[in-house]
């Protein structure tokens, strides 16, 4: 197994300017959607579904019919969860101190993570509010998980042992109707000097822009009721500093966009992005098995520095 520090945390180098517009009107795989510009520079959904109904959705139908066979995917997938989550967990543990080992999985699902971080000696706590993720947790790993939302959990003083040495958010905030209210609350949940890995879809990307063009295709990234929020790399980071999280490392994951462009047309079509999927853990897999886990997370580096990668994860510090 690759040793923590022989994956160091880094500050990511200078990005280049990106256009930006206050509203977009644009063809989905949905239908049309409208993006507004939010005052804190990342694009929202508009109009905006009620609490009520968001609820009703992640509560009785995100599992249970959009994403019926998740679950039991991702438990036939672990070995390969398993060494990607590796990768996130060993830079937690590369700037935290070696008795900092409590953890809170934002949008747990059915506890993989978590049973993962567990393995490795952590303390660990999920939140999730689908009803059949969090019996999956409870029934088939044992896990202590609690059915809800992140802003049900009530932030502790930052000195109280009920603090968090670190927190995982995972695909969670282009889901909620007040982004930054979760931030807050996250920041708020992590003792000083705590760290937060947070990943978004990295939506509006470099190689997204250019197959879009190129194979005159709608926007497929942009799911109307579903992602209410498109964060960028530079609108995410701006806005977990406002809340005194400090960016200290980033990675992008497999920039799925590349099959694409090299004839592999996904859109629409699950079946064929099935199978450029399995292309995709067959080539981490090689990687990380072959022993080239450190290098597999020098590419993610530099895909995040040039703005390309499917998702965009942030590792950050909690000031103090």
């Amino acid at each position: 197994m690759t040793a923590p520090s022989e994956i160091p945390s880094r500050r990511p180098p200078a990005r280049p300017a990106t256009r930006r517009r206050d509203a977009l009107e644009l063809e989905t795989l949905r239908g049309p959607a409208r993006l507004e510009r939010s005052p804190h520079g990342h694009l929202e959904l508009q109009p905006r579904p009620t609490p009520e109904a968001l609820a009703t959705y992640y509560r009785e139908a995100f599992y249970q019919q959009d994403h019926a066979s998740y679950l039991s995917d991702k438990q036939a997938q672990r070995d390969y969860w398993d060494a990607i989550w590796s990768i996130r967990r060993e830079l937690m543990e590369a700037v935290l101190a070696p008795t900092a080992r409590r953890l809170l999985d934002v949008g747990c699902g059915g506890g993989f993570l978590l049973d993962h971080f567990r393995t490795h000696g952590w303390s660990v706590t999920g939140i999730e509010p689908s009803p059949s993720a969090v019996a999956w947790a409870r029934d088939q790993l044992g896990l202590e998980v609690v059915q809800g939302e992140l802003l049900d959990l009530e932030p502790p003083g930052s000195e109280d042992p009920a603090a968090f040495d670190a927190i995982h958010c995972a695909q969670v905030l282009e889901h909620v109707l007040d982004p930054v209210a979760c931030v807050e609350r996250i920041a708020s949940l992590l003792r000083p000097g705590g760290v937060a890995f947070i990943e978004i879809p990295n939506d509006f990307s470099v190689l997204q822009e250019v197959a879009r063009a190129r194979l005159d295709k709608p926007a497929w990234w942009v799911a109307p009721g579903i992602h209410l929020n498109y964060f960028d790399g530079d609108s995410l980071p701006r806005l977990l500093a406002r809340q005194g999280l400090e960016e200290i490392d980033r990675i992008a994951s497999f920039p799925m966009e590349l099959f694409l462009l090299m004839g592999d047309d996904y859109v629409g079509r699950p079946e064929v992005g099935r199978t450029c999927h399995a292309k995709r853990m067959a080539f981490e897999t090689a990687m990380i098995e072959g022993g080239r886990r450190e290098t597999l997370a020098r590419l993610y580096r530099s895909l995040a520095a040039a703005g390309m990668g499917r998702t965009l994860g942030l590792l950050v510090r909690k000031e103090g």
